[in-house]
């Protein structure tokens, strides 16, 4: 199967995002790294913020393939949990440049209104999807508890994730994924 020229070119925007940050990336690396013109460039993405919002499009569409390979129709809602939480954490080779990219939109939204809105709008899907899990598994306990728990867990890995890909020394992934699995537990149970 051929790659589009599109697609060709968003590659090259992701491993540059994942090397040098969003602050090493220009049209011209881009165009660079991809033997294309400065033009050819442009015509895909106008800006720096508008490789940043494809590279996460493109993120966020490898992470919702993942989930659909690892959780099967019918798949109890605690294991579809815990399946989530630990996708979440992004931990090994493939799941890597995600974690990248997101802590480079991450940092970016920090000073940037329209990246800190698209990354608000995005993570509240997240939770709503951590939330309606969390309800599955204990219906008795109420919106309010599930809610609670649902932005306590994504709270949880979120700290986990990027301590993991920017302190491997003091988290580990095999620590990450113990405290996480830790957590998980007390709330499945």
């Amino acid at each position: 199967m051929s790659v589009s020229p599109s697609d060709r070119l968003l590659q090259v925007v992701v491993d540059l995002l994942v090397s040098d940050g969003f602050e090493g990336v220009s049209v011209r690396k881009v165009a660079t790294a991809a033997e294309v013109s400065i033009g050819a460039v442009q015509h895909h993405f106008r800006t720096k913020d508008a490789m940043l919002q494809a590279a996460m499009d493109l993120a966020s569409r490898r992470f919702q393939e993942r989930l659909s390979r690892e959780i099967p129709p019918n798949t109890p809602p605690g294991a579809a949990l815990r399946v989530v939480a630990r996708e979440l954490l992004g931990l090994g080779d493939e799941a890597r440049s995600i974690s990248v990219l997101w802590v480079v939109r991450l940092a970016r939204a920090a000073v940037d209104p329209g990246t800190a809105a698209q990354h608000a709008r995005e993570w509240q899907d997240v939770e709503s999807l951590l939330l309606a899990l969390v309800v599955a598994v204990h219906p008795d306990r109420g919106e309010a508890w599930a809610s609670d728990h649902a932005g306590s867990l994504l709270a949880l890995v979120d700290g986990l994730a990027t301590s993991a890909l920017v302190e491997p020394g003091r988290m580990p992934p095999d620590r990450a994924r113990r405290l996480l699995d830790q957590a998980l537990d007390r709330l499945l149970d």
